[in-house]
């Protein structure tokens, strides 16, 4: 079984999320544990994919971190729909006593974390508390999988989809080029050429809810790349992120437009479960908020929107006006926190009476967003990997930049580590392959593989 020590040097992090360290987590013993199984954001399929062909290996992995948090019981969150899966993970399950197998309802944010908690136990996170203020520890499938291989991460698990002619799930080393990723799945290019595809294309890292455009194709695979989702720019989505990355654009619309109609406070997911996030309060600020164009645009401090989980749902689907109330909320949050607010939330813990008939379907999203044109899977494929380089980036999760440990000209074989966070929270980087390395600075350490 490994320890957290070796977890640690593994430089194992959170896979589905922004690189928390494994070993920080599995370091505390817990009543509960819950594996993050539910894959909720649409056209993402990876993880189960790894469940459904890899389950030996996930499985060493669950009781190495069953027996280090010495949990009394383990849930398996997985959307209901997937019978085959669910019942292979039972034909699977090598301690039925202690693990259980839990069908979830196919909406969306299931899998937030908070969200899935209430789902699988009943009970309900605090806001701004930790799931162990609830006795939980949750982890994603493709984190427990990395622990079962008993090895340093050196590759990642991605789905490649969208506006492709075969989305697939592939495992490739990390510092990959998305480019390379990408044509993996076939784009649907129209003529387009493969090296300037930006041109008429945008890809989205992530989901289609809370994933960010990526700023360029040549962007390396981290150890937390999830999906890389192909769109036409003229797409409806692409056409909303891009606005929603413009916040004086973004403030001038709802100033505009909102009506108070709180729609967006009335379906989030954060507001269902009783914490005092309110994304019409946020839009009610900005309304009556006064700045000059040019000016900074500066909200009101509203600590309730500390709450928010930034999961974009208001946005993108609750808003019948097709405002942006997440990235107000969002940035009144950031405004909160840089001020030092706190949220004083003490008795917001009982969910909301109409929680079960509030819930945003995933179907609906898919329609809503126009994602029900493309194609919903993601079989796990493999390939003949041949990059050029591989960069590989110094801070692929929470905590501290790892130092390079190697020089320009150094030759390195697979699972050689090449940077460490010594000491301070992080995560130990290793090379992905035997190679020589042909750049290094502080940000980013560049191997051209060996033949």
């Amino acid at each position: 079984m490994a320890t957290t020590e070796q977890i640690k040097e593994f430089g194992i992090v959170g896979a589905g999320g922004a690189g928390f360290p494994t070993y920080v987590k599995l370091g505390s013993e817990t009543e509960i544990f819950i594996v993050n199984a539910a894959e909720c954001e649409p056209l993402l399929h990876k993880d189960k994919e790894l469940l459904r062909l890899k389950s030996e290996i996930f499985y060493k992995g669950l009781v190495t971190c069953l027996d280090l948090t010495a949990a009394q019981r383990c849930i398996i969150g997985v959307k209901a729909k997937y019978t085959d899966l669910i019942t292979h993970l039972k034909e699977t399950n090598p301690a039925p006593d202690r693990i259980e197998i839990m069908g979830l309802r196919d909406f969306y944010p299931v899998g937030d974390e908070i969200t899935l908690i209430y789902e699988t136990t009943g009970r309900i996170v605090a806001p701004r508390a930790l799931p162990s203020s609830q006795g939980v520890i949750v982890n994603n499938v493709e984190t427990i999988y990395n622990i079962g291989l008993g090895t340093p991460l050196v590759t990642k698990f991605i789905t490649v989809g969208g506006d492709v002619q075969q989305p697939v799930s592939v495992e490739v080393p990390i510092g990959m080029p998305f480019r390379e990723v990408i044509a993996l799945a076939h784009p649907n290019l129209k003529g387009a050429d493969l090296a300037h595809m930006e041109e008429d294309f945008a890809v989205i890292v992530g989901g289609p809810m809370m994933g960010k455009l990526a700023t360029s194709l040549d962007e390396p695979v981290t150890k937390t790349t999830g999906g890389l989702l192909v769109f036409a720019k003229d797409h409806p989505l692409i056409q909303r992120f891009e606005t929603a990355a413009q916040e004086k654009r973004v403030k001038r619309i709802g100033k505009s437009a909102c009506d108070q109609c709180s729609i967006c406070s009335e379906l989030c997911p954060r507001h269902l479960l009783g914490h005092p996030v309110e994304p019409h309060k946020a839009m009610r600020n900005l309304m009556f908020s006064s700045f000059a164009e040019g000016t900074d645009q500066t909200l009101a401090i509203l600590p309730n929107t500390l709450a928010c989980a930034e999961c974009n749902l208001c946005t993108l689907v609750s808003c019948p006006e097709g405002l942006y109330p997440a990235q107000v909320t969002i940035a009144s949050k950031k405004q909160s926190m840089a001020a030092k607010a706190t949220l004083d939330a003490a008795n917001e813990d009982n969910a909301h009476p109409l929680i079960d008939y509030r819930r945003t379907p995933v179907k609906k999203i898919m329609t809503r967003l126009a994602l029900d044109r493309f194609q919903n899977k993601g079989a796990l494929s493999a390939f003949a990997l041949h990059p050029k380089q591989l960069t590989i980036r110094t801070s692929q999760h929470i905590g501290a930049p790892a130092t390079p440990m190697v020089t320009t000209g150094d030759k390195v074989t697979r699972y050689q580590k090449i940077a460490s966070v010594g000491d301070k929270l992080g995560a130990e980087i290793h090379s992905p392959v035997d190679g020589q390395i042909t750049a290094v600075n502080d940000r980013e350490i560049v191997i051209a593989p060996f033949a």
